[in-house]
Order: structure tokens, then sequence, then C-alpha cells
């Protein structure tokens, strides 16, 4: 049955929730990798991550309306059984794990070389997951009303550094389209696919969302939106520095920074730098959300607080031991893990289509 301590948080929540912490954590080292592999068709890599999203979120959008009211681990055991289910969290809960670790990576990364260069990572990155921690803490409607604030941050941020940049942006420098091929296209889809499968967290959203009439017809055309916000800010990106940009590590704060409105009117760019900084670091708490999510479920633990302090000092502890070997982990987990986040983000929620409801309870009279 739907979960009534969570019914204060709606489509409206859902929508809000995707536009507002769906882009922001694609726009800092991600562009410059992209560059790297996939060229002036880097946005096609991205497009074509966002249509794979999407297609997930449509996977997650029919099981929720075959299962209302029911949450994606009842599912799963009503179909295969709770061992089976717990396998299933178990692996999610490890790929929300892997999910986390770039986007977090990046911006330590980012708030250490352009923020606080003098200062220790213990300082500039221990509020980060103190506040994560809080937050995986709390019920879902929590996240809800962060979603209200932030989506007037997101949008701002990106209308403020798209209208600074237009002026400097060489359209036609990601023309003509294809120009690089469809194996480079591919290789720049999959070595971002740890930054996108974000349509896999509707699954957990289920449960908690009450029905209401063509939701989905809502849901999606947002998540789509703000998809293309990403698209598009990959567009601007390589349009302002051409083949230099692959150069360009930090793509949040360069892409309006040689804008010739910037003389006129000062370093302008600084608030929506902040706007999407801010929501970026909640939005990075997503992933260490959802991963809390799972371990309970697959552990039936009751304390949630501490169950998301250990997940996060756990994750902090790993960040910081492994941080002269960041370049390494990165590159395998965006050359070796893919695979996985592959599985987890695509095929799984593909195969949903073909689950029914009480399917296992229909196999076991079917065989008495």
């Amino acid at each position: 049955m739907f979960n009534k301590q969570y019914d204060k948080f709606n489509v409206r929540n859902v929508c809000l929730f995707l536009i507002a912490f769906v882009p922001v954590t694609k726009i800092f080292l991600l562009p410059s990798i992209m560059a790297q592999f996939a060229f002036s068709d880097m946005w096609i890599s991205a497009l074509l991550n966002v249509a794979l999203d999407t297609l997930t979120l449509f996977c997650a959008l029919s099981l929720w309306k075959r299962y209302e009211g029911l949450d994606f681990y009842n599912i799963l055991a009503d179909n295969f059984g709770k061992t089976a289910a717990k396998i299933v969290y178990a692996l999610y809960f490890l790929y929300f794990i892997l999910k986390a670790y770039s986007p977090v990576t990046e911006q330590k990364t980012y708030v250490e070389r352009t923020l606080y260069e003098s200062t220790a990572t213990v300082f500039t990155f221990l509020p980060f997951f103190l506040v994560s921690a809080y937050l995986a803490s709390k019920k879902l409607f929590v996240l809800g009303r962060l979603a209200d604030i932030m989506f007037l941050f997101t949008l701002t941020g990106f209308v403020l550094l798209f209208a600074l940049a237009f002026a400097n942006t060489d359209f036609g420098a990601v023309l003509p389209i294809g120009i690089n091929g469809v194996g480079k296209i591919a290789k720049g889809s999959f070595i971002s696919l740890n930054w996108f499968g974000d349509g896999v967290y509707f699954f957990f959203l289920m449960g908690r969302v009450p029905p209401e009439k063509k939701a989905g017809v809502r849901i999606l055309p947002t998540f789509a939106c703000a998809g293309l916000l990403v698209v598009l800010f990959m567009v601007m990106f390589y349009g302002s520095f051409s083949f230099i940009a692959p150069r360009q590590e930090f793509a949040l704060t360069e892409i309006a920074k040689y804008s010739v409105s910037i003389n006129n009117i000062g370093r302008f760019d600084y608030i929506a730098v902040f706007f999407l900084l801010f929501t970026g670091a909640v939005a990075m708490a997503l992933p260490l959300y959802f991963a809390t999510e799972c371990f309970i479920k697959v552990f039936n633990l009751q304390a949630k607080m501490w169950t998301s302090i250990v997940i996060h000092a756990c994750m902090f502890v790993i960040i910081y031991v492994i941080a002269e070997y960041v370049d390494t982990a990165m590159r395998v987990i965006t050359f070796y893990i893919s695979w996985f986040f592959i599985v987890m983000a695509y095929v799984v929620p593909l195969l949903t289509l073909f689950l029914r409801r009480g399917g296992r309870k229909i196999a076991e009279k079917n065989k008495s």
C-alpha cells in the first residue's frame, strides 16, 4: 500500500526535483572529459544518454502504474521473493555508491582548485558530507521542500550562464553533425554513463508518490527538458572553446569567463556559478540518499540516522584516502565499471516491463 509518511511528496515535487537536481551534476568536469572523446559531437553523446535515461524513466512510470501503491522492493519480492529483492537492492546500493563517487570527487576537486586552494580537504569538504548525511536520514518530503527552492537556483544559474556565453558561442563549431563518426559518439556516451542514469531514481520513489492522473505526461517532458539543459550546455561549451575544449577542465567556470558582457558588467557569472555550485552540492547527496535506503532494506535496519552517518563516513574516508589516486579511480570507474552502470541503469529497468502483479504467486499456482 501507499506509504502515508511520504504523502507530502507528489508529482509536482517530482517535477521540481528533476529540474533542480538532474542537470547540475553534469557541468563541472564532464564536458571537458566528453570533449576528449567525442569532440564536436559531444552533445550528441549527451543527447543519446538523455534519451536512454528517458527510456529508463518510462519503464519506471510504467511499473508505477501497474503496481500502484507498492514500492520497488515489494514489487521485486512479489515476483521473485524477498531474497532476490534483497540481492537486487544490494546491487543498487553498490550502484549508487559508485554513482556518487564521480560527481562528489569532481566537486571536491573544483572547490579545492578554484575556491580554497590552500585549505585542507577535511575542512573544505567535510561540511558537504555532514549535510548529505542529515538529508539521507530524513523523509523524502524534505528533499521535496528543498527542490521547491533549488529549482529556482538551477534555472537562474543556467539562464545567466547561457545569456553571458551566448555572444561568445560559435554554434557552427558543432557542425557538421556526426563528423567524428559513430565510434567516437558512442565512446563519448559510454565514458559518461556514471554521470547519467538518473531515470533509476524514480524506481526508488515508487510507493512514496501518490498516483495522479496524467502524471507521466508531466514527469517525462520535465525530465527530458532537464536533460536538454545539459545538451545545450555541451553545445555552448564546445561552441565557446572549439578544439581547446578538452583542456578547459572546469566548464562551469570557463564557459562565461571570456564573455564580452563581463567586460561591461563585471564577473556577473559568479552569481550563476554560486547558484549551480550550491544546488550541485545538494544534488550529489542524492545517490548517497538512495544508497542509504537500499542498505536499510537489505539488512532490515531501523536506525536510519546512524546508517546514514556510517555510509557517509565510509565514503568520506574512501575519497580522502585515495585522493592521490583519484585519476586512476576515475579511469577505472569510467572505462571498466561502465558496464555495471549499463546493466543497473538500463538493462534492469527494461526487464521490469515484463513484470506482472502477483507474478511469483501466479507462477507457483501454475506449478501446483
